[in-house]
Parts: structure tokens; sequence; C-alpha cells
């Protein structure tokens, strides 16, 4: 808090103490969380509007989550969405470079059900009902796919490239070679390449011949073979490149901690609920690059409740 109040008073010229501008966040960040929590709800009750174009014919959504220590409740996830325009530049002899740009966000501390309504909410704002594609790109948690399959289905769905890598394929070769070992980082290389290309099935192929069926398996092992296998489908990285699709979701774990942690995760930082969902409205306004929009809504709303409240310069 005390480095938004500098940041306030280095913008307008004004003091601002801390608990002013805790006011302030509750002021103007409640009723923006209330807003986009009825505009969710609305969207989802199938009300009737058009939606608008997206920025290119290619759109992607990243889901995730991130902790947040709340106060008498400790620590809980906060949801987090990340949506972008995806263009591909294509490199002859290569895959096509893929950028991500025109970023925006929706965070909060919703159970799956209810963060699927917001996050969708902001993929309408976007324009991902009327995109040529959406593209998918997360880690494998079930209630992810879940919303994916609920909200935007048809779309392409890819599983995060380094989870896959670090999460699974270093889980494995730790299991069959030891942790740290040069064995273990040599195989990893051998997977990796594989992988890279898609071919899940030559990855459990490979693992199968050190355990054989009817072999006992380590249950770490086991579970990293299920998840490959289960997702198989989603790891067709060659195919994915090829099309110009991102196949990493850097957006929405960049989104995690900029969003959330960078601001709402600094030493000694407990949250109640409705204080931390107002200043994660106004953060993703703010990173979403609109916040002059934004701004101007909640105190044309103030200003008609209460004629005689101001705020200067560009505050106003």
């Amino acid at each position: 808090m005390r480095r938004a109040a500098e940041h306030f008073e280095a913008l307008t010229h004004l003091p601002l103490s801390k608990s002013s501008l805790h006011a302030l966040i509750a002021a103007y960040g409640t009723p923006l969380a209330q807003q986009e929590e009825a505009e969710a709800e609305a969207l989802s009750a199938g009300v009737e509007a058009p939606p608008p174009s997206p920025d290119a014919e290619t759109m992607a959504v990243s889901l995730d989550g991130v902790m947040v220590h709340l106060r008498e409740e400790g620590w809980k996830e906060t949801k987090v969405a990340a949506f972008s325009a995806v263009t591909a530049e294509q490199a002859e002899g290569q895959d096509p470079r893929v950028h991500l740009e025109r970023h925006s966000y929706r965070a909060g501390l919703w159970e799956a059900p209810a963060f699927a309504k917001q996050q969708y909410a902001e993929g309408w704002r976007r324009g991902l009902e009327c995109a040529a594609r959406v593209v998918a790109v997360s880690d494998g948690a079930a209630w992810i796919w879940n919303i994916v399959r609920n909200c935007y289905a048809p779309c392409v769905e890819i599983i995060d490239w380094w989870h896959a890598l670090q999460k699974k394929l270093w889980v494995i070769a730790a299991v069959v070679y030891g942790e740290g070992t040069a064995e273990a980082a040599a195989w990893v290389e051998t997977l990796k390449a594989r992988l890279w290309a898609g071919e899940v099935r030559a990855v459990v192929h490979e693992v199968r011949q050190h355990w054989p069926r009817g072999q006992a398996m380590p249950e770490a092992l086991r579970l990293a073979l299920g998840y490959l296998w289960h997702h198989r489908q989603r790891m067709r990285y060659a195919r994915f490149r090829a099309a110009g699709q991102p196949v990493g979701s850097g957006t929405v774990e960049s989104a995690c901690k900029v969003v959330v942690q960078e601001r709402a995760c600094q030493a000694g930082m407990r949250w109640s609920r409705l204080r931390l969902q107002a200043l994660l409205a106004l953060r993703c306004a703010l990173l979403s690059d609109r916040w002059d929009a934004t701004w101007s809504g909640l105190t044309a709303v103030k200003a008609a409740q209460n004629p005689g409240h101001t705020l200067p310069g560009r505050w106003a």
C-alpha cells in the first residue's frame, strides 16, 4: 500500500495515506467487481447481445490458479484467466513464429463454477465467440479442461509444453535413473525430442522398456505415464507448431505473478475476500489496458450518486 500511495502522489501531486488508498480500493473496486459479476451472470443466462469482434482470427485462452493468504482462512487459490490475440509469422523452412498480443485478464477468489462464468464474460468481451479458432493452452488440471469444454468447444486444446517437460518427463527420468544423474538428464533429451514431435506413444513405449507389463511400477511413474496418455491428443506439438498455434501458457503464468502475486502476495500480507476481489478487479482493468474507460464509468456512477464527489486531473 505504501508504494501504491507513493505512485498516486507522484501522478497527482496530492498526498494519500495508506488508509485513504484502502478506502479508494473499496469504494471503486467493489462496484467494479459487482458489475463484472452481474455481467457474468447475465451472459451465462443467455442474454442476447451481439458479441464483439476478436482482435485476430485466432484467440488464445489460458487458465491457472495462484495461492493468496486470506485472513482467518489461510492460503486459498485465486483463479486467473488470460486472453490473447494470436498471430503467426511464417519463417522459411521453420515452424511459424507465434506471437501473443493484446492480453487481458480476469482474476478472483472463485470456485470453478463461478470462475467459469467470470472468465467466459472476459472471453466474450474479447470476441472469442466470433473468432475463427480458439486455442486453449493450460496445464492438465481437470477443472480447467471442464471449463474449456463447456465454454469454448470446439477449440484446439493444448497442454503447456513446459509443464509436460518439467512436471512429467523429468519425473519419469528421475524414477528410472535417479534424480540429478547424468543418465537421467541424457534420457530426458531423448524423451523431449520425441514429445516435441508429438510422439506420445513412442515416449510411453520407451518407458515401458524399463518397466514391462506385469512388473510393479512406482506410483510416481504410473501417474506420469497416465497423465501423458490421458492428454495425448493435447500433446500433438508438431502439428500445433506447424499450424502457428502457441504451445506454452506463459501468458497466464505471467498473469499469476503480475496481476496477483506482485500486489497481493508481499511479505506479511493477508486479505479479506471483499478487499482482495476489489483490488483484483481494478488491477485486471489496469493491466488489460482499459483503465481509462473503466475509471470513467466508475467515476460517472459515483458522481451520479454523490454530485459533490470529484477527483483531480485524470482521476476525475
